[in-house]
C-alpha cells in the first residue's frame, strides 16, 4: 500500500508539472522530473514484484497448481514487465538542455499505461497456467501416463447433455450468420497452427509434413471455404414442382433442418481430414457436434481437441477423447445422428447401437479397392500407370482407405508392369529407403505391424519389392508380391498398409466374376484404359463398370475423388452408407422438411374432403389430383418413352385437367 500511494503521488506531480512545463516551459520542472525519474523506476519495479508475488500465489491456489515450471513461467514474465521501464528509457537523464518537446511526453505515456498492461498480462498468463498442456513438446508415448489426456467418463454424459439443451433452449445454430462466424473461427484456428498439426502427427506416426498439408490440410480447408462460400444458397428452401391442381396455388417447398446434436467418431489414418470435413459439414448443417477422435494419435487428438475446443462455442461442441471404454460411454447416449469412419467390425457395432434409439448413421468403411489394368494399355504409357498405382498405394504407407489394395494385371503386360513398377519405387520414390528417411510414414500401431508383417510372411506369391521390416519403430518398406493367387494371405482382408498384391488374368470376365464373388461393394475401384475413357465407347469399361458396385471410381487415376468438394464420397454395401462433403455433407446432416402454407378463407375450396361422402366429391377429387386429365403416354405393351410425355401431350392434357376441375367444382353441389 505506501509503495502503491508512492505511485499515485508522483503520477500527481508529474502530470502536474508536465501541464507546469508546456505552459511556462521551465526547464527546471524538466530537470527535476528526469532527475527523480531512476528513484521512481527502482519504486515502481518493487511495487510491481510484490503485486506480482501475491497474485501469483493467488493464482496457484485457486487454481490448485503446484507446477514449478507454471510458477516460474508468470514470475520471469511479470519481472519482464517490471523491468519495462528501464528496458525501455536509458538511465542517462537528460540535461536541461535537452530538447523540451523530445522526451518529457514518453515517460508521461509509459506510466499511464503500464498498470492496465501489467494487469492485462497478468490475466493472460493466469489463464495460460490453467490451460497449460502437460509436456507439450514430447511425444505421449514418453508419458508415464499417456491416457491422462483421455475425457473423465462421468463428464461425457452431461457434457453431451449441455449440447442437448443448448440446443434446444438457445438455438444458435438456427442462425445462419452465427454458423458462418463459427466456421470462420475454424478456418484461422486450423490455419495458425498448420505446423504443430504436421508436427504432432509426424510424431504419432513418423507422417512426412507435406503428406499432412497436401492430403489432409489444403483439402480440408478448401472444403472448408467451399462451404462458407456456399451455405447462403444451400440453406435457402427449394420450391416443390409438379403440383396436383389442387395445390398449385399454394406455397409449398422443402427446407432444411437442423438434426440437433451429432456424434463423428473418427479414424487414425487420416485424423485431421476425417475429423474436420465432417464437422465442418456438421456445423453448417446447424447441428451441435460431440466428436471422438482416434486414440491412436493421442499427440494430434490432443492438440485438435486443445484447438477446437479454444474456436468453437461452448454449446455446439464438445471433444471425447479415450479408447474402447470411453467410446462406449458415448455410445449410451442419445443423438440424432451418428457418423463412423472406420473397419466393418466397429461400424456394424455402431449401428448396432444406433439402431436401439432409431438414431440414423453414415459408415464410411473401407474394402479391397482394385485396380484394373486393361489390355489396351500401350506400352508407352505402362510406366504412367505404374507410377499412378504406385503413389495410391504407397501414400501414407498405404494406411489409406481407398488406397488401391491389389492390381489385376493382363497377361501380355505383366512383365512390362512389374518391371515398371519395380523402377518407379526403387528408384523415383523410395531409392534408398530405411527407417530413419522422413519421408516414408510409419505403421500406426504394433498389432497392426504384426497384423502386417504375417501377411507378408505367409504370402505365397513374390515378393520382388521390399519386404524386410523393423519392428521397433513400426517401419514396412513399400513391399509388392507378384504372382498371388486369390486364396492368398494378401487377399483374405483389407491390407491398409504398404503392401500391394498383384494378380494376373487371362479372362477379363472371369477376373471380373472373380472380384464381385470375393469382394464386392469397395470403397473405390480405379480402371487404367489406353481405349476411351468413357463407358460409352469402351466395352471392356462398361463391363467393369455395370458389374462391379463400387463407392467411387476412376479411370485412368486413383484416390483424387476424395479431394472433391462438392462430389459425394462414400460407400455402398460392405463400404458403408451415406455420403458426405460440401453440399452432400450439408444434405445428410439437415432434415428436409416439407412444409406447405395453407389459407383458412377457402375452406369452400377443400369442402369436398369433409364427410358425409359422395359420388360427386369422389369425383371431385380424383380430378384434383389427377395429372394429366387422367391420360397417360404409355400403353400396355412396347417400350415407354424414356425422355417421358411429349411437350405437346402434356400442354393439351394439362389444359384439360383444368378445364375439368372448373367444371366439376361449378356443376356439381356440395
Amino acid at each position: 500500500m505506501p509503495l502503491t500511494f508512492l505511485y499515485l503521488l508522483y503520477t500527481y506531480f508529474f502530470i502536474s508539472f508536465s501541464i507546469s512545463f508546456f505552459i511556462s516551459n521551465s526547464n527546471i520542472l524538466l530537470f527535476f522530473l528526469y532527475s527523480t525519474f531512476p528513484l521512481f523506476c527502482f519504486l515502481l519495479f518493487l511495487s510491481s514484484l510484490s503485486s506480482s508475488f501475491f497474485l501469483v500465489l493467488i493464482n496457484c491456489y485457486l487454481l490448485k497448481k503446484s507446477s514449478l515450471h507454471a510458477f516460474q513461467l508468470l514470475f520471469q514474465n511479470q519481472i519482464n514487465i517490471s523491468l519495462s521501464p528501464f528496458l525501455t528509457f536509458p538511465f542517462s537523464c537528460p540535461t536541461p538542455h535537452t530538447h523540451p518537446h523530445t522526451h518529457p511526453i514518453l515517460p508521461f505515456y509509459l506510466f499511464t499505461f503500464l498498470p492496465s498492461f501489467q494487469a492485462s498480462s497478468l490475466l493472460q498468463y493466469s489463464t495460460h497456467i490453467s490451460t497449460m498442456p502437460s509436456k507439450i513438446d514430447e511425444s505421449y508415448a514418453e508419458i508415464d501416463n499417456p491416457n491422462s489426456w483421455f475425457t473423465d467418463i462421468s463428464a461425457i454424459a452431461p457434457g453431451v447433455k449441455h449440447l442437448t439443451e443448448s440446443f434446444f433452449t438457445k438455438q444458435k445454430t438456427h442462425d445462419v450468420q452465427f454458423r458462418l462466424n463459427q466456421l470462420r473461427n475454424l478456418y484461422f484456428a486450423v490455419s495458425d497452427n498448420v505446423d504443430a498439426i504436421c508436427e504432432a502427427l509426424y510424431k504419432d506416426f513418423d507422417r512426412i509434413p507435406s503428406e499432412t498439408q497436401n492430403l489432409e490440410i489444403a483439402v480440408g480447408l478448401n472444403e472448408l471455404v467451399h462451404t462458407m462460400a456456399s451455405l447462403h444458397e444451400w440453406v435457402k428452401p427449394e420450391k416443390v414442382t409438379d403440383l396436383p391442381l389442387a395445390l398449385k396455388s399454394n406455397p409449398i417447398y422443402i427446407e432444411r433442418i437442423p438434426l440437433g446434436v451429432v456424434l463423428i467418431i473418427s479414424p487414425f489414418n487420416y485424423p485431421f481430414l476425417l475429423s474436420f470435413s465432417a464437422l465442418v459439414g456438421a456445423l453448417a448443417g446447424g447441428n451441435a457436434v460431440v466428436l471422438k477422435q482416434s486414440e491412436l494419435t493421442p499427440n494430434f487428438s490432443k492438440l485438435f481437441t486443445e484447438i477446437l475446443t479454444k474456436a468453437l462455442d461452448k454449446d455446439i461442441f464438445f471433444a471425447v477423447n479415450g479408447a474402447i471404454p470411453e467410446t462406449t460411454a458415448v455410445l449410451e447416449q442419445k443423438f440424432d445422428k451418428i457418423m463412423y469412419t472406420g473397419n466393418g467390425t466397429v461400424g456394424r457395432i455402431v449401428a448396432k447401437k444406433a439402431a436401439e434409439t432409431l438414431t440414423p448413421v453414415i459408415l464410411e468403411l473401407g474394402g479391397k479397392s482394385p485396380a484394373f489394368i486393361l489390355d489396351d494399355v500401350q506400352d508407352k504409357d505402362i510406366e504412367v500407370v505404374a507410377r499412378r498405382i504406385a503413389w495410391g498405394r504407397f501414400t501414407n504407407a498405404g494406411q489409406t482407405c481407398v488406397a488401391v489394395d491389389y492390381v489385376l494385371v493382363p497377361a501380355k503386360l505383366h512383365k512390362k508392369f512389374t518391371t515398371a513398377l519395380k523402377k518407379i519405387l526403387n528408384e523415383e520414390f523410395y531409392p534408398g529407403l530405411s527407417k530413419e528417411d522422413p519421408n516414408f510414414t510409419h505403421i500406426i500401431h504394433d498389432r497392426a505391424f504384426t497384423n502386417l508383417s504375417k501377411i507378408i510372411e505367409t504370402s505365397q506369391g513374390d515378393i520382388i519389392v521390399g519386404g524386410k521390416s523393423d519392428a521397433e519403430s513400426r517401419f514396412i518398406p513399400p513391399t509388392v508380391i507378384d504372382n498371388v493367387k486369390w486364396s492368398d494371405s494378401t487377399m483374405q482382408q483389407e491390407i491398409f498398409g504398404p503392401v500391394l498384391p498383384i494378380i494376373e488374368y487371362e479372362s477379363l470376365s472371369t477376373a471380373i466374376t472373380e472380384v464381385v464373388r470375393q469382394h464386392d461393394t469397395p470403397l473405390a475401384q480405379y480402371i487404367f484404359t489406353g481405349g476411351s475413357s468413357s463407358q460409352k465407347y469402351n466395352k471392356q469399361l462398361k463391363q467393369i463398370v455395370q458389374s462391379l458396385r463400387s463407392g467411387g471410381i476412376i479411370i485412368n487415376d486413383v484416390l483424387m475423388h476424395v479431394a472433391l468438394v462438392n462430389a459425394p464420397f462414400g460407400g455402398i454395401g460392405e463400404s458403408g452408407y451415406g455420403a458426405y462433403h460440401g453440399k452432400f455433407s450439408f444434405r445428410h446432416f439437415t432434415h428436409e422438411r416439407t412444409t406447405m402454407e395453407q389459407k383458412l378463407w377457402n375452406d369452400f375450396m377443400v369442402n369436398a374432403r369433409y364427410p358425409p361422402h359422395s359420388n360427386a366429391k369422389d369425383k371431385l377429387i380424383k380430378t384434383s389430383q389427377e395429372g394429366y386429365n387422367g391420360k397417360v403416354w404409355f400403353g400396355r405393351t412396347g417400350n415407354v418413352a424414356v425422355s417421358g410425355p411429349s411437350a405437346l401431350f402434356s400442354a393439351w392434357n394439362g389444359a384439360a385437367g383444368v378445364f375439368s376441375l372448373i367444371y366439376e367444382f361449378a356443376t356439381k353441389s356440395f
